[in-house]
């Protein structure tokens, strides 16, 4: 545990003594807190961090704000009996205490003897104990703001008991401490059990002599050292003028620290009082912008607030003022710089989202001005705003996009009009994708027809494979003399097409793929004719290769348009 937490630590001790206004029990942790505040070498408080300090300076009032006992009467102390009275009064009292103690059951002394009466002790004053207690407390104030660094409030607190301020010790070391009770003697230790002889080693071998050092070896010698220049003495250090006692209340103390030239004592002084117009003046006079700021933005004196900000460095002032939740004035700074994005966040925040709409359209943050707009329930401004989207994603590129956005809100027909300007297959399969089934269909069967308008064979093969009629389209990609394209479709559909699709795998030469659908067929004879095939032919057979027939905008398969749209569109 450091030092700070054992402050806090005892600063909860000294609470509960507090709340019982027991003097004799604010004593001990006001002790503790002491010497845990001596350790860490404190200059100010400031050094402390922000709990420590703001617990420390809560409790410290408290404690010095109780109400002072009244001074006992000179005539109380002399009405009690002296220790030396009550001596002389012991002999007679001892039949008393004799018949006392044999009839608790105590045992008499030896011989007989009639056992010594103890000596009373002399009566306590209550009233002189509480006031003993209250002046003991308020010194131990003012060594803990001593401890910690704060002169004013010590020499204060010093003041209030009536006691001269005791010197510190240098070092924690020397702190008084309670005396400890003495030791008992220690049991005398046994004798050392015999170890027995030590057995004798065995005679080593003689070393050798050692080599003299080379002159690679040797030491050089250095060279003699120049006579130090004589340092100039040192003139004497000018005392420091004691401080002088503060008289009156608060105000007077800050007036008499402002005098003194101590502008940011009497700032913190003002500071504690609520007084923030004078603190802030004050803070800025003795250079400390931070405080000052500070103390600006707790008595909400704005001109104050927006002049020191200025003196802050860019980065700092948007969190500065944030964190002290001055928000016209973080306004005010976001609008300057023009900065609409995080003004619109602040609209957020405070729930006026038709103000954050304009401020993210402003920013040019469609997305999120549309948004705000819905939240504001400004439909028309909404519709706008995704208009702009979409015209913006058009011109980008990224036309799946855009009629995503269109279909979301049921224009079904404008988002057929996007995507109409893309090849006729990426435009089917994005209208798949946004589930436009029937207008996908509906672009595939105009497709169709053109394709047969222009005698196309591979072009209306494509459709109808798109359309889902395999059967037609691998009859009409091996009329176009696309084999290649009508194996998979025919092994597809499998069943009565199984033949078909082992006889065009042997005429293409693809031997692993022959060997495969043959064996399925349980047909040996096409098996081993399949065998027979080279494992690499030199040269595609005829219908094999892709300019064979294909009179399409593209030699592509289905599947990879469907695979190269999105990376198109997504570039």
């Amino acid at each position: 545990m450091g030092p700070g937490q054992r402050v806090i630590a005892e600063l909860s001790v000294l609470e509960k003594a507090l709340s019982k206004n027991d003097f004799g029990a604010e004593k001990g942790p006001l002790e503790a807190i002491v010497r845990s505040l001596r350790t860490m070498n404190l200059k100010s408080l400031e050094d402390l961090d922000l709990n420590t300090r703001g617990r420390l300076i809560t409790t410290l009032l408290r404690v010095q704000r109780q109400t002072k006992p009244a001074l006992p009467e000179a005539g109380a102390e002399a009405a009690a009996p002296e220790a030396g009275a009550s001596t002389e009064a012991a002999p007679a009292e001892a039949p008393a205490s004799e018949g006392a103690a044999a009839a608790e059951g105590a045992a008499p002394a030896e011989g007989g003897a009639p056992a010594e009466a103890a000596p009373a002790k002399p009566a306590v004053d209550p009233a002189k104990e509480k006031y003993d207690g209250w002046v003991d407390v308020m010194s131990l104030v003012g060594r803990v703001w001593r401890a910690a660094g704060d002169a004013d409030r010590s020499q204060a607190a010093f003041a209030l008991s009536g006691r001269e301020p005791a010197p510190e010790p240098s070092a924690p070391a020397r702190e008084e401490r309670a005396e400890r009770p003495p030791r008992g003697d220690r049991p005398e230790r046994g004798e050392r059990r015999d170890r027995g002889e030590r057995p004798e080693r065995g005679d080593r071998p003689p070393r050798g002599e050692r080599p003299e050092r080379g002159a690679a070896g040797e030491r050089r010698e250095r060279p003699p050292r120049g006579e130090r220049p004589e340092r100039p003495p040192r003139g004497e250090r000018p005392e420091r003028a004691p401080m002088p006692e503060l008289t009156g209340d608060w105000k007077e103390q800050a007036t008499q620290l402002e005098g003194m030239g101590r502008t940011r004592d009497a700032a913190r002084m003002h500071e504690r009082n609520n007084s923030f117009t004078d603190a802030t003046r004050l803070f800025e006079a003795g250079g400390d912008l931070k405080s000052a700021l500070r103390t600006a933005l707790s008595g909400q004196d704005n001109d104050a607030v927006r002049r020191l900000v200025g003196t802050l460095p860019a980065d700092q002032i948007g969190p500065t003022l944030e964190k002290a939740g001055a928000y016209e004035l973080l306004m005010e700074h976001y609008v300057a710089k023009a900065d609409f994005e995080n003004v619109a966040r602040l609209y957020e925040r405070a729930r006026q989202f038709d103000q954050a709409a304009l401020a993210y359209e402003r920013a040019n943050k469609l997305t999120l001005a549309r948004k705000a707009y819905e939240r504001a329930r400004d439909m028309a401004s909404a519709n706008r705003i995704r208009g702009l989207e979409v015209k913006a994603l058009v011109e980008r590129g990224d036309r799946l996009g855009a009629a995503t956005l269109l279909v979301a809100v049921g224009q079904r027909r404008e988002a057929v009009e996007v995507l109409s300007p893309l090849p006729p297959p990426k435009a089917f399969h994005f209208m798949q994708r946004l589930t436009l089934e029937d207008e996908a269909k509906e672009l595939a069967k105009r497709e169709l027809a053109r394709a047969e308008q222009e005698q196309k064979p591979a072009g209306r093969a494509r459709w109808l494979e798109l359309l889902g009629d395999l059967t037609a389209a691998a009859e009409t990609w091996t009329q176009a003399g696309r084999k290649d394209k009508a194996l998979p479709l025919y092994e597809k559909l499998g069943g009565e097409h199984l033949p078909r699709a082992a006889q065009i795998a042997e005429e293409l030469q693809q031997r692993d793929k022959a060997i495969a659908l043959y064996t399925q067929l349980n047909d040996s004879a096409g098996v081993e004719r399949a065998k027979a095939l080279p494992e690499t032919p030199a040269t595609p057979p005829e219908g094999s290769r892709p300019d064979a027939g294909d009179d399409s905008e593209s030699g592509a398969s289905p599947a990879e348009n469907a695979s190269s749209a999105g990376e198109q569109e997504s570039q």
